[in-house]
């Protein structure tokens, strides 16, 4: 069997814009794997409209990619519904059996717990729900859908259906949530997430072998973002968004709010190291560079490299000689057009 299994994932503290990635190339694989929960929001635009997902992969928009959520998700059963029903998945999307619910109880342990204050948790019950599912206290898809019949034409065994689709040859990427700096052995604890959200650890999520794992590409923002309020620090220099605003010359005021929450983001100098640290871990192969506008509000919405600034030039050419990894693709903007291709 050919290594024909792909990893994406966040490299600095989530926000990085991986969704509007997985939709650009989403038409290349027979298949996208999403684990994470329901507390992070992938955005992207597809026919000029705005669209955040926060259980679909984001290859929803390529019609023959089949669409799995991971052993290892976490189900909110009625965002998850809400989704299937705007885009139609009764037949496309399968849910594996043992991913955990989020429970109402959930959301108020975290609630009762304050981790909104504590460590800017956005109280969508998805860290309590994986807390559950350790101490086996949780239930799974498979149980709620056979107990209530809601989304039970969904339910299937994933892993199996992923290794069946490895064995003819089918490419499959795992669309990673949130960031390397939100990592759960990684980051910046106690603000993280409730898991690795690694390379390896997608591929442990969805049941996937290591051996069968291609390319990692890695998505990093020109100025990493956490979410508002006490969310924990980048070891960076916080900025205000008016200070971006001033640095890429924008005529524009530009700010940034939480897909899920609807929060102001903190923004940040950049952090080198963790970039290298994710690189590392990750073993990241290629680099998706977002934001390139936040450096220079000129290059917004280019779409060829050679009609970008010599200041983002040699934005795109440090990142590489930083990282040592080459730039696979320049995101100048949210739209599905505003992406440069530099593969090949």
């Amino acid at each position: 069997m050919a290594q024909c299994v792909d990893t994406l994932v966040g490299m600095q503290w989530g926000s990085e814009g991986k969704g509007k990635i997985v939709a650009y190339i989403g038409n290349e694989y027979g298949a996208c794997v999403r684990s994470g929960g329901s507390q992070a929001g992938h955005t992207f635009y597809y026919e000029g409209q705005k669209f955040i997902n926060r259980q679909v992969p984001c290859a929803v928009v390529s019609p023959s990619c089949r669409l799995y959520l991971a052993p290892n998700a976490v189900v909110d059963v009625d965002v998850l519904a809400r989704e299937v029903k705007a885009w139609n998945l009764d037949e496309r999307l399968k849910v594996d059996r043992r991913a955990v619910v989020v429970q109402n109880a959930h959301v108020n342990s975290e609630k009762h717990l304050a981790l909104d204050a504590r460590i800017g948790s956005t109280l969508q019950g998805v860290g309590a729900a994986l807390a559950c599912k350790v101490l086996c206290q949780a239930e799974l898809f498979g149980e709620y859908a056979q107990r209530t019949g809601h989304l039970k034409n969904l339910g299937a065994d994933v892993a199996f259906e992923l290794h069946e689709l490895m064995l003819s040859g089918i490419n499959i990427l795992l669309e990673g949530s949130q960031g390397f700096g939100l990592s759960l052995n990684f980051g910046s604890y106690p603000f993280v997430t409730g898991r690795d959200v690694t390379s390896a650890a997608l591929l442990s999520d969805a049941g996937i072998p290591p051996k069968y794992h291609r390319t990692c590409i890695g998505v990093m923002r020109t100025y990493p973002i956490r979410t508002g309020g006490n969310s924990g620090s980048t070891d960076s220099l916080e900025l205000s968004w008016a200070e971006i605003a001033v640095r890429s010359k924008s005529s524009a005021p530009v700010e940034e709010y939480t897909s899920v929450t609807k929060r102001l983001r903190r923004v940040f100098e950049q952090n080198w190291d963790i970039l290298q640290k994710s690189v590392a871990i990750n073993g990241i192969d290629g680099v998706a560079l977002t934001f390139l506008d936040y450096i220079n509000h000129e290059d917004y919405g280019k779409n060829s490299f050679r009609s970008l600034s010599p200041q983002s030039r040699e934005y795109v050419a440090r990142v590489e000689h930083t990282l040592n990894v080459p730039v696979w693709f320049v995101s100048t903007g949210p739209l599905h057009e505003h992406l440069i291709d530099l593969r090949g």
